[in-house]
C-alpha cells in the first residue's frame, strides 16, 4: 500500500485474510457491524476514501475488535483516540489521525473488492503488517509470493554474513559488473568521481 498508510504503534507485525470494508466517507456504520461479522484472525482492510477529516475508527471500535480476535485494522482514512489505542497495543494502520469522529448513517459494503492505500484488495487477500508499512498479496499468489520471499531471506541472512566477515554490499552485489552492464545498456547515466 502507499506509504502514508502507517501503524500507530511499533514493533507490530500481523498477518491474516482480509475482511474487505467499503465505507462513505466519515461513517462508522458499516465498520460497526464488520466488527460483528468478522472471525478470529481476520484483518479488517477499509475503503475509506482515504477522507481524513473524520475518524472511522477509535478507542470503542478498537476494544470490540480486540474482543472479537480481530488481527488488526488498516484504514484508508483517518482515526482517533490514537493514545488510548496505543495504550492497547492493537495493531491499526491509517493515513491520518485526527480530533473529530465519525457519523452514522450510510450503508456500505463488506466482503467486496476494494481499494485501499492505492491498491485493490480482495476478501481472503493476505495482508502483512509491520513497521514499515502494509502488503497485500491476492489469494491466488499466496505460494508464489511466499516462495520469493523465502529466497529473499535466505539471502539477507548470507548477505548479513559476509557483511559480518568485512564486505560491503557493493563487493558483495559485485557492484562494480552491474554498473559496467548498465552502463552498456544506457551509457553515461551514473558518473562517479
Amino acid at each position: 500500500m502507499c506509504s502514508a498508510i502507517k501503524p500507530l504503534i511499533e514493533q507490530v507485525k500481523v498477518a491474516g485474510p482480509a475482511l474487505t470494508v467499503w465505507t462513505h466517507p466519515g461513517d462508522i456504520t458499516t465498520l460497526v457491524k464488520a466488527i460483528d461479522i468478522a472471525q478470529k484472525g481476520d484483518i479488517l482492510v477499509v475503503d475509506g476514501r482515504g477522507f481524513t477529516e473524520a475518524a472511522i475508527w477509535g478507542e470503542l471500535l478498537t476494544r470490540s475488535a480486540i474482543l472479537r480476535g480481530i488481527e488488526a485494522v488498516i484504514i484508508d482514512g483517518a482515526v482517533r483516540d490514537i493514545t488510548d489505542i496505543r495504550k492497547l497495543r492493537y495493531p491499526v494502520f491509517a493515513r491520518a489521525a485526527v480530533p473529530c469522529n465519525g457519523t452514522m448513517g450510510f450503508l456500505g459494503n463488506i466482503n467486496v473488492p476494494i481499494q485501499c492505500g492505492g491498491i485493490q484488495v480482495n476478501p481472503g487477500d493476505i495482508v502483512l503488517g509491520d513497521d514499515d508499512g502494509v502488503v497485500v498479496v491476492p489469494q491466488g499468489q499466496a505460494k508464489e509470493v511466499l516462495e520469493y520471499a523465502k529466497n529473499i531471506a535466505e539471502a539477507e541472512v548470507k548477505i548479513k554474513d559476509l557483511i559480518e566477515k568485512g564486505k560491503t554490499v557493493g563487493e558483495i552485489l559485485n557492484i562494480d559488473e552491474v554498473l559496467g552492464e548498465l552502463a552498456k545498456k544506457k551509457p553515461a547515466q551514473l558518473e562517479v568521481k
